[in-house]
C-alpha cells in the first residue's frame, strides 16, 4: 500500500490568544473543515522586532505578540487539538540571517517562549535558495522533532522560476514538511493564479509529497477563495493554503487585529471548496 500525501491544512496566521484559537478551531468544526479531514494551521508571528528586540512593530500587539510572555500565551498550553497544527512563523532580519550565531539565539528564543504549544516553525523570507547555510539551520530545527514550514517567497520564485525552485526543495525534502508558495507574503496582494500554478504543478510532479506538502498563499479571503481554488483543488486535491493581510482589515482605530467575521467567511468558503471537490 502507498503512502498517504502529508495531511493538507487551512492556516489562519496573526492568532495572538487561547480565545482567538478557541473561536477559530470551533468555526473549523462547525463549517465541516474538521470533518473534511483538514488540519487548520495556527500562525503567531515572530519576527525581529517582536521577537528578538521585544518591541512593537507597525501592526501592532493586536496581530504581532512582543515578548516572551505575549508568545508564550499566544496558544492555548492544554487540551491540544488533533486537528490543530500550530506554527510560529518566524522572520529573520535580513541583515542578520546570514550570521550563525543570530539563526540559533533567535531559535533558541522561539522553541523557550513557544515551548508550550510549538508544534512547528515557518520560516518566511529566508534566503535558502542563496546560501547553503540556511539548510543546516532547517536540519537542526528538524532534528528538534519540530515542523518545518518554509516560504517559497517572491524573490526564491522571481530568481529560480519553478524547475530551478522544486529541484532544491526535492534535494532537502527531508527537511521540509511543507513549501509555501507566497509571492504576497502578508501584503494582502491578490492571488495570482498564472504565477503560482508552474510552481505548484512542478512541485506535484517532482516532490514526494508524502514527505512534503504543497501550499500556497497570497491575498486570499472568502470572496477570491471561491472564484479562484475550486480550480487548483479540483487538479491538486491535496494543496493546503494559508491567509493573512486579508483577515487583517484596518479597524476604525487603526489597529489590525484578526477579524472574525473576514476570518469566518475564509473557513466557510475554504470548506465549500474542498467539499464539492470530493
Amino acid at each position: 500500500m502507498s503512502e498517504l500525501p502529508k495531511q493538507a491544512y487551512v492556516g489562519v496566521s496573526g492568532v495572538v490568544s487561547p480565545d482567538i484559537q478557541a473561536q477559530i478551531e470551533a468555526i473549523a468544526e462547525e463549517v465541516g473543515l474538521t470533518y473534511e479531514g483538514r488540519l487548520i494551521a495556527l500562525g503567531v508571528k515572530s519576527v525581529h522586532k517582536t521577537q528578538y528586540l521585544d518591541i512593537p512593530n507597525k501592526y501592532g500587539p493586536e496581530w504581532y505578540p512582543v515578548g516572551a510572555d505575549a508568545f508564550r500565551n499566544a496558544l492555548r498550553h492544554d487540551r491540544p487539538n488533533i486537528a490543530t497544527i500550530a506554527v510560529a512563523q518566524a522572520y529573520l532580519d535580513v541583515d542578520y540571517v546570514d550570521s550563525w550565531q543570530y539563526r540559533e539565539e533567535f531559535l533558541k528564543r522561539i522553541l523557550d517562549r513557544g515551548q508550550p504549544w510549538l508544534q512547528a516553525i515557518q520560516f518566511d523570507s529566508m534566503p535558502w535558495h542563496a546560501n547553503n547555510e540556511m539548510w543546516e539551520f532547517l536540519e537542526q530545527v528538524k532534528q528538534r522533532d519540530i515542523q518545518v514550514f518554509l516560504q517559497a517567497h517572491k524573490g526564491v520564485m522571481k530568481t529560480l522560476g519553478p524547475k530551478s525552485t522544486v529541484k532544491m526543495l526535492k534535494h532537502y525534502g527531508d527537511i521540509v514538511d511543507y513549501v509555501l508558495f507566497d509571492s504576497s507574503h502578508g501584503t494582502g496582494t491578490r492571488l495570482n493564479v498564472d504565477e503560482l500554478e508552474p510552481f505548484v504543478a512542478e512541485a506535484y510532479d517532482k516532490l514526494d509529497l508524502t514527505k512534503t506538502g504543497v501550499a500556497i498563499a497570497g491575498g486570499l479571503n472568502g470572496q477570491i477563495i471561491r472564484q479562484e481554488l475550486p480550480y487548483f483543488v479540483d487538479k491538486y486535491p491535496d494543496l493546503s493554503w494559508d491567509a493573512e493581510g486579508q483577515l487583517h482589515p484596518v479597524g476604525f482605530d487603526g489597529k489590525r487585529p484578526l477579524d472574525m467575521g473576514v476570518t469566518r467567511a475564509y473557513l466557510q468558503a475554504s470548506a465549500e471548496v474542498i467539499g464539492a471537490a470530493l
